[in-house]
């Protein structure tokens, strides 16, 4: 069993660089995000599961980071993100509550050093496009700013069966990116957690609609 997973895993990380260096960003919000670092404000992008290999695509090289649940799938995205410049962080691990912990640490210290992260607010085990309250802690103890993220492929293999539908973009897919307006959590945001949440949930999906009308307008404008 143990040689079936590293070879799972190896292959899996073989597919998803090859798709990584083949898909083409069409929509780069990047420069919304050196607004914010002019500004002196670093960020936290907040992406629903399904969409979570987003960032290897467009935030690559860019000492970014993302907090990843602490499994053998964990590890296989982890080392995806890492072959894209970008620092991974465990987040849970049921059998080793200690190890959460610490990536948690891990992680928050990362940030507080100047660098922005990314947190599928839904995951790691759902329920899809709940985000729950782990990305508001963290922003408030980071003085991050949320960043709500829209992506839509425009050739993909959804996974059916998981609980998250997930996205597999397929090679030379065009990548659509919308951010949603900034969510500031202050450090007391207890007392307004669930009006929080659910303004990240449906910005979120706002700016994920946002994403697929950009790629429908370029389709017709790519066969006009």
């Amino acid at each position: 069993m143990r040689v079936f997973s590293i070879i799972t895993r190896f292959f899996l990380i073989a597919v998803y660089r090859m798709i990584g260096n083949t898909v083409r960003v069409v929509d780069n919000p990047i420069r919304e995000v050196r607004k914010y670092h002019r500004e002196g404000r670093r960020v936290i992008f907040a992406l629903w599961h399904e969409y979570s290999v987003v960032g290897m695509f467009w935030y690559r090289h860019r000492r970014g980071s993302a907090l990843v649940a602490n499994s053998w799938k964990g590890d296989v995205l982890g080392n995806v993100l890492r072959h894209f410049g970008t620092q991974d962080f465990r987040a849970r691990d049921e059998k080793r509550p200690l190890n959460k912990a610490q990536g948690i640490l891990g992680f928050v210290k990362y940030l507080r050093d100047g660098h922005d992260g990314s947190i599928t607010v839904d995951g790691p085990f759902g329920p899809a496009r709940r985000g729950k309250p782990g990305i508001l802690q963290i922003a408030s103890k980071t003085g991050h700013l949320v960043i709500p993220v829209g992506a839509y492929f425009s050739h993909s293999v959804r996974v059916r069966g998981r609980w998250d539908d997930y996205r597999i973009p397929l090679p030379f897919a065009r990548l659509h990116i919308v951010l949603g307006d900034p969510i500031d959590v202050p450090a007391n945001y207890k007392s307004q957690e669930a009006e929080l949440l659910d303004r990240l949930d449906a910005a979120t999906n706002e700016a994920e609609k946002k994403a697929k009308r950009r790629a429908l307008s370029y389709r017709k404008r790519s066969r006009a």
